[in-house]
C-alpha cells in the first residue's frame, strides 16, 4: 500500500507519548496507542495517525512515501489521497 494512499489509523497523534511511556519506565517493545492526542505544532487539533504515503509525495517528501512514515490529520479530513485498509479479525492468529 505505500506510494498509493496515506492509510488512516485508529491511533492519536501524539509528539509526547514515547517520552510518556519512558517517564514511565513503561517498556516500549510493541506500545499500545496514545489515548490523547497531542501535537506540540497544533496544540490544539485532535489528530489521528495516518502512515505510509501518497502517489502525490514528491522528491522532497519521498521520505514519507515508506510504510513506517507516520503523518498527523484531523479525523474530518478528506483527500484523495488518504484511505484505509479493512482487516479480518480472527481468533486463529491469537
Amino acid at each position: 500500500m505505500a506510494g498509493n494512499v496515506w492509510e488512516w489509523t485508529n491511533d492519536w497523534y501524539n509528539t509526547n507519548y514515547y517520552k510518556e511511556i519512558a517517564d514511565k519506565n513503561e517498556v516500549a517493545q510493541n506500545p499500545k496507542r496514545a489515548l490523547k492526542a497531542y501535537n506540540s505544532s497544533n496544540p490544539y487539533a485532535k489528530e489521528k495517525v495516518i502512515k505510509g504515503g501518497s502517489f502525490l509525495s514528491s522528491d522532497p517528501y519521498s521520505a514519507s512515501c515508506r510504510i513506517s512514515a507516520r503523518m498527523a490529520t484531523g479525523p474530518d479530513s478528506g483527500m484523495e489521497h488518504l484511505g484505509f485498509k479493512t482487516v479480518l479479525y480472527s481468533k486463529m492468529f491469537e
